[in-house]
């Protein structure tokens, strides 16, 4: 089985709680849904930060932006679970279900890190910052893409309806990029 902390597949690094035991359902559903949040979160900080990215914009400088952004929508995620596990059970969480959160919340930081990386490129001088923001946004429509695939992979879904939803998840993302060139 997958090592939980790498940026693998969703389902396998989903698949194994820090005990060694099964991870429920839910889980896998909450790390699916944070991925695919952080990735969407990710698109649309960038397209907005595209806006007011300059010849003179540092790619540091961009990198930055897009780490606080996402660094504190993993924070209010952990927060978020944090609270409403002591408004439902009525305790602090356990250690099992610490590592839980921390999993599941991690997937916004995991989908930030390929766009990271990009951004890291022109902050090196190897790439103009509005061409590291495009790449980065690119990177972000092929993960909605990949968080579709790995969703209806082994659903019961037609086949059809597999392609539909994978067509349609990469479809926002594209739509976001869209709206971006349509407002510029």
């Amino acid at each position: 089985m997958s090592d939980p902390s790498d940026d693998g597949d969703v389902r396998a690094a989903a698949g194994v709680d820090a005990d060694g035991g099964a991870a429920p359902v839910e889980h896998v559903v909450a790390m699916l849904r944070e991925r695919l949040y952080g990735a969407i979160s990710c698109l649309a900080t960038l397209a907005v930060l595209t806006r007011y990215t300059g010849d003179d914009t540092s790619g540091w400088g961009r990198m930055l932006d897009v780490a606080v952004t996402m660094g504190s929508l993993w924070a209010a995620s952990l927060l978020a679970d944090w609270v409403a596990h002591l408004g439902v059970h009525e305790q602090a969480p356990g250690r099992v279900e610490v590592w839980r959160m921390l999993q599941s919340s991690g997937q916004i930081l995991q989908a930030s890190l390929l766009p990271l990386l990009a951004l890291a490129t022109a902050g090196i001088g190897v790439l103009e910052t509005d061409t590291a923001m495009w790449i980065a946004k690119w990177i972000l429509v092929g993960e909605l893409g990949l968080i579709a695939l790995a969703a209806v992979r082994k659903t019961r879904l037609p086949l059809w309806q597999q392609i539909v939803t994978v067509v349609l998840l990469t479809g926002v993302g594209l739509l976001v990029i869209a709206i971006k060139v349509l407002a510029h």
